[in-house]
């Protein structure tokens, strides 16, 4: 319904019902919002204003223009916080200003902790890095590792979402190794992946092989030692076998001497 003010100019009387709704609610931060606004009549022309009636003064997000009712709006950049979103139709020639119901768009922190590791085994006393990744890159503080549920050394601080911890003091066995982010200003809190490491003993491995060459030495020194005294025992059945041959000899020939001297 249109009137028409003085002088005849039309005035726009019509009541407008206008709605807004969201792509996604809760949203993340940095994740991209798109805000529908819908108005009715679905005649209506003009533009659509979205604002943020959270902050004082109100703050506006930004303007979609009508199409066949509908009016959009896309961001990426609110707070991590609650939002009030409403659409205001900013009316035209026939319609007038129409301003919908807030709609409360939530906004959470969100970080992902990634961690990796140099190498999946080692041995006692070797060093090992681990290196964690937290999402968004810009989360900020620091993180604390983990082994086997326990704090293990001091916090890391970040820095471009990252952190390298190095460490050669992991407690013999499997280890279970993780994180935790304790969150920032745009990042909430999270815990990383769960990566097991085994340190085996290297005294153990290094002594076991070390015997096992002794024992091979030892039986080889116990052989040479047989060959040995095998031989002694040859040389000494020689000796006699000579020394009793000689004796025999001697005794032969002193007989002889003996028949000789009868004779």
């Amino acid at each position: 319904m249109a009137a028409f003010g003085i002088g005849g100019g039309q005035i726009a009387t019509q009541t407008m019902a206008t709605t807004v709704s969201s792509s996604v609610n809760p949203a993340v931060f940095g994740q991209s919002v798109t805000f529908t606004a819908t108005v009715s009549p679905n005649t209506a022309t003009g533009t659509i204003q979205f604002n943020d009636t959270s902050t004082s003064p109100p703050t506006i997000l930004g303007t979609g223009t009508i199409a066949s009712g509908h009016a959009i709006f896309t961001s990426s950049s609110l707070s991590v916080d609650n939002h009030n979103i409403i659409a205001k139709y900013l009316g035209d020639t026939n319609d007038i200003v129409s301003v919908s119901s807030a709609l409360t768009q939530t906004v959470n922190k969100i970080s992902t902790t990634i961690l990796s590791l140099s190498a999946a085994s080692i041995t006692l006393g070797q060093s090992v890095t681990f290196i964690v990744s937290v999402l968004p890159l810009d989360a900020i503080n620091s993180v604390q590792f983990q082994v086997n549920g326990t704090n293990f050394g001091s916090p890391v601080v970040l820095s471009g979402g990252q952190a390298a911890f190095t460490t050669s003091s992991l407690p013999l066995g499997t280890d279970k190794v993780s994180v935790s982010y304790s969150g920032g200003t745009t990042s909430g809190p999270s815990t990383s992946n769960s990566i097991t490491i085994t340190v085996s003993s290297t005294a153990q491995g290094t002594t076991s092989t070390h015997d096992g060459e002794n024992d091979d030495q030892e039986n080889d020194d116990n052989e040479n030692d047989h060959q040995k005294n095998s031989g002694d025992d040859s040389n000494n059945q020689q000796n006699n076998s000579d020394g009793m041959g000689t004796r025999n000899k001697k005794k032969s020939t002193i007989i002889m001497r003996q028949k000789t001297t009868t004779n």
